[in-house]
């Protein structure tokens, strides 16, 4: 009980809860009450509940990150699933897991450092929570000396929550980086504040404010290796299935190919035309978020049990539309001790069932971490590329190449 770890003494301000969701939001008042944040792994916890949560929490001058808030870096230390990387002095707020473990790890890449990063969890840039923790996170970080560049991360905020940060980030001095994926775009914005229309996108700009390194928008030109690549495919296979660890990545990946590639479907899209009705008869171009609760519910999430999936690359291999399957790898704190072997296996399966049908199958993946983290960045990315894998750099390029493979 929370009674018996704060028993001796301890003066704990941080309590990390990943109880059942029916008790989860009374572990968390019981935690505001004895004045410590709150970082709230749990979900199905009701928006009441997590509304009441979040105004105790402001009346407190506390943090709610949650529920279902997947990641966060609290000075410097990762919590839940999150990757290991230098300190620095960028700041994030994200209303999304995968998405801020991709920006922090853009931003360790690039040279950058993180001094916090705080999630909100996905439902409180909706009208019914208000923003409240997004907007309570940009003033702590706007008060913290070390934060000297601040990043929001998230898909786009229901419009009257959006005006109220937007009427917020006016009262900002520091720098300021704002990727609401999808979001509209604003012209007369202050100086110090720009927007980013992608997640990589925001970690180069974030960097390149912090230390003035020159900004690189575009990621490195790859179409004579591609084109190799594409020699193999059939000219009837020009269908990508992508399937997704992560949710966030999965939407970005969708931003870059709906531009590219007709048809596209998802169970992550909002747009009309797009959504996917029935997750189990995949035609033509999809991308599955394999995090959603109709694939998780009694099971292990994608990132702590990547082989989930493996059905799923070895089906796309037996449609004689599909040239690309694109995958995501998620390593660091929280994760599966090597997620790259299993997605490995799958490759295999689904090559060897692409080749007995008389084609060529193409993998594209990117796993998402840093050269600190326990799994080993570069051994991942070897056993991936040894079943044939073509690695990209990025959630963003791994896209980017598959469009490249299916389109003249």
């Amino acid at each position: 009980t929370q009674e018996e770890a704060l028993k001796d003494g301890v003066k704990a301000n941080l309590a990390v809860i990943s109880v059942t969701g029916r008790f989860a939001a009374r572990e968390a008042k019981k935690a505001l009450k004895n004045n410590m944040h709150v970082m709230l792994f749990s979900d199905n916890v009701t928006v009441d509940q997590e509304r009441e949560l979040k105004e105790l929490a402001r009346e407190k001058g506390l943090l709610v990150m949650g529920p279902d808030c997947g990641t966060a870096v609290v000075n410097g230390a990762g919590l839940c699933f999150a990757n290991e990387m230098r300190k620095g002095s960028i700041g994030i707020v994200g209303a999304s897991g995968t998405g801020l473990q991709e920006v922090l790890v853009q931003i360790d890449r690039l040279g950058g450092g993180i001094v916090q990063a705080l999630g909100t969890g996905g439902r409180d840039l909706k009208e019914s929570i208000g923003g409240i923790m997004m907007m309570e996170g940009i003033k702590a970080l706007e008060a913290e000396d070390q934060v000297k560049v601040l990043v929001l991360v998230s898909k786009p905020p229901e419009p009257i929550v959006e005006e109220k940060i937007w009427n917020l980030l006016k009262q900002v001095k520091k720098p300021v980086v704002v990727c609401f994926l999808e979001g509209k775009k604003r012209d007369n914005l202050p100086e110090n504040i720009c927007m980013a229309s992608t997640l990589l996108e925001a970690a180069q700009r974030a960097v390149f404010l912090e230390k003035g390194v020159e900004f690189q928008k575009e990621t490195r030109d790859r179409r004579g290796e591609i084109q190799k690549e594409k020699a193999d495919l059939k000219p009837e296979q020009r269908a990508v299935r992508g399937f997704f660890c992560g949710g966030t990545l999965c939407a970005e990946a969708l931003i870059v190919l709906r531009e590219r590639l007709n048809g596209m479907k998802s169970n992550v899209s909002h747009h009309e035309g797009e959504i996917l009705e029935n997750a189990r008869d995949l035609k033509g171009n999809v991308l599955l978020d394999l995090g959603e609760d109709e694939f998780t519910n009694g099971r292990p999430h994608p990132m702590i049990e990547p082989s989930l999936r493996t059905e799923w690359i070895v089906n796309a291999a037996q449609d004689p539309s599909v040239g690309v399957v694109l995958l995501d790898v998620e390593i660091g704190y929280g994760s599966h001790e090597n997620p790259a072997q299993i997605a490995a296996e799958g490759i295999r399966m689904a090559n060897e069932a692409a080749k007995a049908a008389g084609r060529s199958l193409k993998v594209v993946a990117y796993v998402c971490g840093t050269d600190k983290d326990r799994q080993n960045l570069e051994e991942q990315r070897a056993i991936l590329a040894g079943e044939g894998a073509i690695l990209a750099d990025s959630n963003v390029e791994a896209a980017q190449i598959a469009a490249e493979l299916l389109t003249d």
